[in-house]
């Protein structure tokens, strides 16, 4: 409780009250008694306002002395808390094997809304058709676990979702509904990649494998994982110009008895910082053999052809694909700085040089760029992409999907932005149409009835990534 004292002129007229009071009616006080008393009176005051000043000072001295203690106090429990915390961490990873502990587990769950709308079509006869808008609700969640055999050698798992009844190499989305049913999980990614210390810039490997070589999505979805070998060199004795080779043997399906449907990759390319600007180029030759000889893309059914030309095989009455795919491909990717934000330019341009394929059919390109930042709470960032692809200029049933295939131009707008560190928010909006018109079934086309829904559309994403 802290006490009011009274200011020193009250007490000392209290004081002079009392001296006048105290002096009997009839009894005369000298001038020099009076004021003697009153300065005796006074001397009696400043002593007590003296004290109280020195015991108010004590006062403060025990808090600031009490609020020292509790502060190192505070400190103490930190720092035991932290020690038996760490302790226990040191425990925990003691008591399990010692190959746990090189083990690193990473994910993300995106759940995703989607619109399509403004989607045209042509009726059986070739008249103008339309489709209703669709609405759904998709999932996506996937699960990364790296695990490092030596500092040489180390192994890559990914599982993820993906569509049970087509299993389609393009997609990790399930959707929403399907009666309740369950998703299904899938082995997405399983490789082992050996990059020696004795020979710095090399690297092979081999599995299910992640895209670890520059390509864009007019060539490959990203959700594609290719199956075979790869190996690579990067030159690594400079930090301005890095030259590098990449070569990749993907089996597309085996065969047993005919020869196995193949993807043979040569990639060769630079890294190259001039001044301020980093240029990554990268010239490719894609060569796919016996793609008649695959599982399902051979026939249409997969992803229902793609938006490729197919003609009917005379004996077997499949959909064969009309042409061979000789790719050759030339991949720019130019970063710099604008003011605060980072951008990137991307350019690429793809041409088949396969036999008979008509010169209005061969060739596909993309111009896009991104400007802003991404990863850390507050990031923003602005992507936009123009892409032409016509109809026998890549694999259809391979690139991007939303983009649907091939034989397809139009634009992609996306705005990125993250309200915590570890979550993306995400809004996406595709406007596609054909580059030609489809050929009719009457014109021999065996894949009319699912080319014939692949007009214009208009398609909205909307995102919630969570990363951990």
């Amino acid at each position: 409780m802290r006490i009011k004292w009274l200011p020193l002129r009250v007490l000392l007229w209290v004081g002079t009250l009392l001296l006048c009071c105290s002096q009997p009616v009839s009894g005369a006080v000298s001038n020099d008694a009076f004021l003697k008393r009153l300065n005796d009176l006074s001397a009696t005051i400043q002593q007590q306002q003296n004290e109280i000043e020195r015991l108010k000072q004590e006062l403060e001295s025990q808090k600031k002395s009490i609020e020292k203690g509790q502060a190192v106090q505070k400190e103490e429990i930190k720092k035991a808390v932290k020690a038996e915390t760490a302790e226990a961490e040191k425990f925990r990873r003691d008591s399990l094997p010692k190959w746990t502990r090189k083990i690193k587990l990473s994910g993300d769950l995106r759940l995703r809304y989607e619109r399509l709308w403004d989607r045209k079509m042509l009726n059986k006869n070739g008249t103008p058709g339309k489709q209703d808008a669709r609405d759904r609700g998709r999932i996506r969640a996937r699960l990364y676990l790296d695990a490092p055999i030596t500092d040489e050698i180390k192994t890559h798992f990914m599982i993820t979702t993906n569509m049970a009844a087509n299993q389609e190499a393009t997609t990790t989305n399930v959707t929403f509904g399907e009666d309740f049913n369950d998703k299904g999980i899938f082995l997405a990614r399983a490789y082992a990649e050996y990059k020696p210390n004795w020979f710095k810039g090399l690297g092979v490997g081999a599995g299910k494998f992640k895209k670890n070589f520059y390509n864009t999505d007019i060539m490959w979805d990203p959700d594609v994982n290719p199956d075979g070998a790869f190996e690579y060199y990067r030159y690594q004795g400079s930090k301005v110009f890095q030259p590098f080779i990449y070569l990749g043997q993907m089996v597309v399906n085996e065969n047993n008895r005919t020869p196995d449907a193949m993807l043979y990759l040569n990639q060769a390319g630079f890294i190259w910082h001039v001044g301020p600007v980093k240029w990554d180029f990268a010239g490719s030759y894609y060569s796919w053999s016996n793609l008649n000889g695959t599982k399902w893309m051979h026939d249409g059914s997969y992803n229902k052809g793609g938006g490729n030309s197919f003609v009917t095989d005379p004996v077997t009455g499949n959909a064969d694909y009309e042409y061979g795919y000789k790719l050759w491909e030339a991949y720019s990717k130019i970063g710099f700085e604008l003011g605060p934000y980072p951008v990137t330019v991307y350019l690429d341009y793809i041409y088949n040089a396969a036999d008979d394929v008509l010169s209005d059919e061969n060739k596909a390109y993309n111009v896009s760029f991104k400007i802003g930042n991404e990863g850390k709470k507050g990031d923003y960032a602005f992507f936009y992409k123009y892409a032409y692809i016509e109809q026998n200029a890549v694999l259809g049933c391979l690139n991007d999907q939303d983009f649907y295939g091939a034989n397809r131009k139009g634009h992609k707008v996306a705005l990125h932005y993250w309200p915590f560190g570890n979550t993306q928010l995400r809004a996406v909006f595709f406007y596609t149409d054909p580059v030609s018109d489809w050929k009719t079934a009457a014109e021999g086309n065996p894949l009319w009835n699912s080319d014939r829904y692949r007009k214009h559309e208009n398609r909205f994403q909307f995102d919630f990534v969570f990363k951990f």
